[in-house]
């Protein structure tokens, strides 16, 4: 190999771990956690919870309920 294979080489690598270093933020910011079920979800499929700082619950299905339920029984029947 020549110097100039060499250098391309080295800047496609170059291109290619920059573009990983910023792709994992954007996926990062846009997926979350449910917090009672677990699932990776994206975050505009999720409900952010009013009164958790940063909890996160499934649109779909029971889990907004069940944490309501569980962790803000006070609240859980007026939210529903």
């Amino acid at each position: 190999m020549n110097k100039d294979e060499l250098a391309k080489i080295r800047e496609e690598h170059e291109a290619l771990e920059t573009w990983r270093t910023y792709s994992r933020h954007v996926v990062a910011e846009m997926l979350e956690v449910c917090s009672v079920c677990g699932t990776v979800r994206e975050k505009d499929r999720l409900t952010k919870c009013r009164w958790c700082e940063d909890v996160y619950c499934c649109h779909e299905g029971l889990c907004t309920h069940r944490h309501q339920a569980e962790i803000h029984p006070a609240v859980a029947f007026w939210t529903w």
